[in-house]
């Protein structure tokens, strides 16, 4: 896929989880992780997705926070797992930090220390 077709699909899946945040929040996380774009070489389209990735997570409520990782298979909680240490890494997101870190300890609960090890040693970034 070359880099303006990531970038176009990138774009409409923000659109596509926006409409669907008044929702299944699960559905449009699971939407938001569908195919990362680990290949792109541009920042600006890995931050797009990035970006769509957290808007889900700060839309969800604390409350939810269990079920929506309970329904997501593990590959998707790993790629959560490095949306997350994105998102804690940028200070763009730092007043979200906390809700980040939230996220980081349940899914850590139903993923062990592995999807952890797998975010930091797998080659492709979000």
């Amino acid at each position: 896929m070359s880099e303006e077709e990531l970038s176009a699909a990138v774009t409409a899946r923000k659109g596509q989880v926006a409409g669907m945040l008044s929702g299944d929040k699960t559905t449009a996380l699971r939407v938001a992780l569908t195919d990362p774009p680990v290949t792109s070489k541009s920042q600006e389209t890995k931050s797009i997705n990035c970006n769509t990735v957290g808007d889900v997570i700060a839309a969800v409520g604390e409350g939810e926070i269990d079920s929506v990782i309970e329904k997501l298979e593990m590959a998707e909680c790993d790629i959560l797992m490095k949306y997350i240490y994105k998102l804690l890494g940028d200070t763009a997101h730092s007043d979200k930090s906390g809700v980040m870190l939230k996220w980081h300890a349940k899914l850590l609960k139903k993923t062990g220390m592995g999807a952890i090890v797998r975010s930091m040693t797998d080659r492709k970034t979000v």
